[in-house]
Formats: C-alpha cells, sequence, structure tokens
C-alpha cells in the first residue's frame, strides 16, 4: 500500500513540473523495486517511460513546422468550387487534372482603374491564378467577343519567356502549354484595346507535385442513350453566362458532352444590364471532360460560348 501511494505522488510531481531527468527516473525505478507487489512492475514502466517522454527535449520551432506545413497543404488541396474561384481568383487541382481551360472572360481586357468600370466579373482571366500538378497541360479560351489575345509565360525562377502564344482570334483557344516542371510562373498578356493601350492582363501558374486527388461533386454523366459516360475526369474549364440563358446554356454544354461540376451566381461588377455584358445576374461554371483531347473540349467549348450574348 505503501509502494503504491509513494509511485502515484512521486509520479503526479514529476509529471505536473516537467523536470525530472533521466537519471532521477532512473533512481526511482531503483528504489520503487524492493516493493513486492507483482503487479506494481506494468504501471511503474509505463510511470517511468511517461516521464521519460515527458522530460525529452523538443526543439522549439516543432509545432510552427508543423502548423506551417499543414497550412501549405490546406493551401495545395484541390479545390474547384465555382464559389472559391470568384472569391479567391485562385483554382488548385488535384493530380488526376490533366488539362486546364482558363477562360478570358467578355470585357476582360478592361482595367479595372478607369473611372468607368466595364468588366463584368472580377478578374482578367477565368481563374487569374492556379496551382496545378507537375505535367499539366494548360489552354486559354478566348471569350472575349471581338477581341485577340495572346499569352506570354515567364518563369519566375530564370526571369525567362518559355512560352509565347502569338494572338488568337475571340472564341478560339491558344496553343497549349505543358508544365512539366516545379516551379512559379507568370502569364501576361496585352489588352489590344486602343482605349486602355497600357493595361496588362496578368495571371499566375504555380506547378507543383501534388499528392491529392481532386473530388468532384457529380461523378458521371448519362448521356441522352441512357449509357453512363466514362466518370475519369481529366480536365477542368470555366465559363461565365448570363443567367437569363442559364438552363439552355446548360443544355448545349451536355450535348457537348461537358459534366456541370458547380456554379455560383454573382452580379456583374458593372451593375447594368446592357447587351455588351448580358444581363445584371451572371453564373460562373466548373466544367468537367473526360475521355477527350484538349481540341476536342477547346473547340466545343468555343462553339458554345459564341452562342452568348456578349459584344
Amino acid at each position: 500500500m505503501y509502494c503504491t501511494l509513494l509511485l502515484r505522488l512521486v509520479v503526479m510531481n514529476r509529471i505536473d513540473k516537467l523536470r525530472v531527468s533521466k537519471n532521477n527516473a532512473n533512481r526511482l525505478t531503483s528504489t520503487l523495486s524492493v516493493c513486492p507487489s507483482f503487479h506494481l512492475l506494468p504501471v511503474l514502466t509505463l510511470s517511468v517511460s511517461l516521464i521519460l517522454l515527458l522530460s525529452s527535449p523538443v526543439p522549439h520551432n516543432a509545432f510552427a513546422q508543423t502548423q506551417s506545413q499543414l497550412q501549405q497543404q490546406e493551401q495545395h488541396s484541390p479545390n474547384i468550387k465555382a464559389s472559391n474561384i470568384y472569391q479567391t481568383q485562385t483554382i488548385v487541382l488535384g493530380k488526376n487534372i490533366k488539362n486546364l481551360v482558363i477562360s478570358i472572360p467578355n470585357e476582360g481586357h478592361e482595367d479595372p482603374a478607369v473611372s468607368e468600370d466595364l468588366r463584368i466579373i472580377n478578374q482578367p482571366y477565368i481563374p487569374e491564378n492556379a496551382v496545378v500538378n507537375v505535367g499539366t497541360t494548360v489552354t486559354w479560351l478566348n471569350a472575349d467577343a471581338g477581341h485577340r489575345h495572346s499569352i506570354t509565360i515567364v518563369d519566375n525562377n530564370t526571369k525567362s519567356t518559355v512560352f509565347n502564344s502569338g494572338r488568337f482570334d475571340n472564341f478560339n483557344a491558344s496553343k497549349p502549354f505543358a508544365f512539366n516542371n516545379v516551379g512559379a510562373f507568370a502569364y501576361t498578356g496585352p489588352s489590344y484595346d486602343r482605349a486602355v493601350p497600357n493595361y496588362k492582363m496578368n495571371g499566375t501558374i504555380t506547378v507543383v507535385n501534388q499528392p491529392l486527388a481532386t473530388s468532384f461533386n457529380t461523378t458521371s454523366t448519362v448521356a441522352s442513350s441512357g449509357a453512363v459516360r466514362n466518370n475519369n475526369i481529366d480536365t477542368i474549364a470555366t465559363l461565365m453566362v448570363p443567367s437569363k440563358l442559364l438552363g439552355k446554356t446548360i443544355s448545349d454544354l451536355k450535348n457537348q458532352g461537358f459534366t456541370i461540376d458547380n456554379q455560383y451566381p454573382f452580379t456583374s461588377i458593372r451593375g447594368g444590364g446592357s447587351a455588351a455584358g448580358g444581363d445584371k445576374q451572371q453564373v460562373l461554371l466548373v466544367l468537367t471532360s473526360s475521355g477527350k483531347s484538349l481540341n476536342q473540349v477547346t473547340s466545343a467549348l468555343a462553339q458554345v460560348a459564341s452562342t452568348l450574348p456578349y459584344k
């Protein structure tokens, strides 16, 4: 009884103060080993181990490093929600996505610094920033009615230009570019608008070794024949649509083989319902595709985009 009481007092005292050294723990083991109770030994062993563990030094920055790693993992966790793209201007893809189609929205070339803001959405590209896995191919779809565009990509590490698309017309896609190396890249394009000749449309691509798979709201598509299409999604695309045409546009997209993964309604920045901007209410769509070439995807998407009433 005395041995048990002594053990409890010593252990609790050491745990509370966290000051027990390994030598003190060894002396505690020697002192209590004279107690005749055989059943006390497992308890003693566990208690001494606990004391040694608590008395072991912990690196000062260990918790900070762990927190930083968790934050980085969260930042690079797949996130393709349309609401997130609108609110953060960023998309994060998982390892299973092979292709990304970034759309240039109508009036995306407008400088937000001018007094009369003519933009519809809050970014020159949808998305403006992307985090992709090594090997992902990216192309830009020009959905900016009546305007040409071009894309230049610069490696932020070497400051060298790694890609120049040349000009491509509206409702056409740029040449694709495969990001085969980890790193940070900046892409840009001039507005090609005489009213805002100095405005540059800027975006970023961050390429990582992404260990996580992208999850989707919709995992399969049922064709008109009733057969279930391949749900091994490999391509992500975005499109901005006037809300009054949402039903028809979604139907057209499905007929072209796209699945509408999710959507986010928003109010046009310009706030009006002019013909050039469509109606005041807009919807941002995240589209998925599987088993098609990137050229097939962009051609089908351009066909639908060309029917929208943007001018």
